[in-house]
């Protein structure tokens, strides 16, 4: 097996996973009697410990090795899983979540650095049409999940992922290790130039915006066409579109970036966010989101593959897991805590999801003005690189 292929079918399972449990978990709490504030504690939980461990993580994948860092972290987050079986109250799923952060977190990062080196070194490849996998094991496990659970309960999720992400542990055995060895004298100065660059931060500040807003519609995607009236079936065809329609633009992305260049698709793919949950806002029939549905893959996929490669070019390759932990950390860490309780705090005002949605609406398109105006524009190489 080819190090492309086996990367492939590790992308495929590892998202199966998070398919699996990730647009669930707000509703796992709620089935378990949580209340408002203690499922705020246990959606927080991952992205908490995603922002307070992975930018070490990011170091020592780039020091230790990528297929060691992914050995280990697969095979302790499929165990982790499996302690959501067991109903021990709030104070065992809030140790479950925290266990299980600290080493699923550490995956996907790593999964990208390795795309991104063999997508340099070969020109066959490039970052998106790897992570197209990934996109089509979201898809496929999303609408399987929620057949599951309507035919036996919520549980089913966990055991769901602790299967799939066994399976990419058993896979991550024909990866290469693909992390170069580092010649930096000292890695702290080298750590240190990463974090002080002003275009990766203005970068990450822009992200972490974007999280904010779009938080809501990960976390609570779901509830929101409960509210509308909508089965678990129908939210699981609902997140299975979403993952197909991932499926063209991660495939086409570095073809995308080429023609229209890193800034210009960056403030496309905001834009498209800041009118999806716009839609979001005035819809009330659950089928009728299905069409809004389409944005999805230029919202969210186009923009984290140049989320992605932007970050890329403005770290050095010896620091690829770092720079880009520390884009984990900005969106699905600090941005998705932000987002979390921003949500929580104005539903326990009284305000429904979708006014929420239009409120992080507007935010999201000063993100999209800000880039326009302040955002260096990068030049893009035949390969779909920036240089």
């Amino acid at each position: 097996m080819s190090k492309a292929t086996a990367l492939r079918v590790v992308y495929f399972l590892v998202f199966c996973c998070t398919g699996a449990w990730l647009p669930k978990l707000y509703d796992y709490c709620i089935h378990h009697g949580l209340t408002g504030t203690q499922s705020a504690l246990i959606l927080s939980a991952t992205p908490i410990m995603l922002f307070v461990v992975q930018p070490l993580y990011g170091f020592l994948a780039d020091r230790l090795g990528y297929k060691k860092t992914l050995l280990m972290s697969t095979l302790l987050a499929s165990i982790s899983y499996l302690g959501y079986l067991y109903n021990g109250g709030f104070t065992l799923l809030i140790i479950v979540t925290v266990v299980m952060s600290l080493f699923y977190n550490t995956i996907q990062p790593v999964l990208d650095s390795m795309a991104l080196q063999i997508a340099k070194h070969n020109s066959k490849f490039s970052y998106g049409t790897l992570r197209f996998f990934g996109a089509a094991g979201f898809a496929f496990t999303t609408i399987i999940t929620g057949q599951v659970i309507d035919a036996v309960d919520i549980t089913a999720i966990f055991m769901v992922s602790s299967i799939t992400m066994f399976v990419a542990f058993i896979f991550c055995f024909f990866l290469e290790n693909e992390s170069i060895e580092n010649t930096t004298t000292n890695a702290y100065s080298g750590v240190w130039s990463v974090i002080k660059n002003p275009s990766l931060l203005f970068l990450l500040f822009c992200v972490f915006l974007v999280s904010l807003g779009a938080t809501t519609i990960w976390n609570y995607y779901s509830t929101y066409l409960k509210d509308n009236g909508a089965s678990d079936s129908l939210v699981g065809y609902g997140l299975s579109f979403q993952g197909l329609c991932e499926l063209p633009i991660f495939y086409f992305s570095a073809r995308i970036i080429l023609r229209l260049g890193l800034k210009t698709t960056l403030v496309i793919t905001v834009l498209a966010t800041t009118i999806r949950m716009t839609l979001y806002h005035f819809i009330n029939d659950p089928v009728a989101t299905l069409p809004v549905e389409l944005l999805h893959g230029f919202s969210w996929s186009l923009f984290w593959v140049v989320c992605v490669e932007y970050v890329s070019k403005l770290v050095d390759e010896h620091w690829l897991a770092t720079g880009q932990s520390l884009l984990y950390a900005a969106y699905f860490g600090v941005g998705a805590i932000a987002g979390n309780y921003w949500t929580g705090y104005f539903i326990n005002r009284g305000m429904t999801i979708q006014e929420i949605f239009l409120l992080n609406a507007g935010i999201v398109a000063v993100v999209a003005v800000s880039i326009l105006l302040f955002m260096k524009k990068k030049k893009v190489s035949y390969t779909g690189t920036a240089s």
